[in-house]
């Protein structure tokens, strides 16, 4: 680009000095110029579609991770909730029992 814009320079002192301009080289240069341009952005355009695919795979594995994570937290919430219900029931079993005893003659 650094050249594209030596080339212009020297064609802008030439159109100021009347040295012998020719309008034909400035549109060669101005074509380097837009070829330049969208090869520029062709590449800007791919890396952008490359950093959106890592992202967005980034993205699922850190789903992943976080459904493995929560599942985990359900699976022992719900072992420990069990647990609670099953020690519930046999303190419920166990005072049922002893009503029962204490009434007794």
């Amino acid at each position: 680009m650094d050249a594209l814009f030596e080339q212009l320079s020297v064609l802008a002192d030439m159109a100021l000095d009347d040295g012998g301009f020719d309008p034909a080289r400035l549109d060669g240069v101005l074509a380097l110029f837009e070829s330049e341009a969208r090869a520029s952005w062709g590449a800007a355009e791919a890396e952008h579609e490359a950093v959106a695919r890592a992202t967005e795979a980034a993205a699922e594995d850190a789903g992943g991770h976080l459904d493995a994570v929560m599942g985990a937290a359900v699976g022992t919430y719900r072992g420990s909730s069990g647990e609670a219900d099953a020690l519930a029931a046999a303190a419920a079993a166990m005072e049922m029992a002893f009503s029962a005893t204490s009434r007794s003659p």
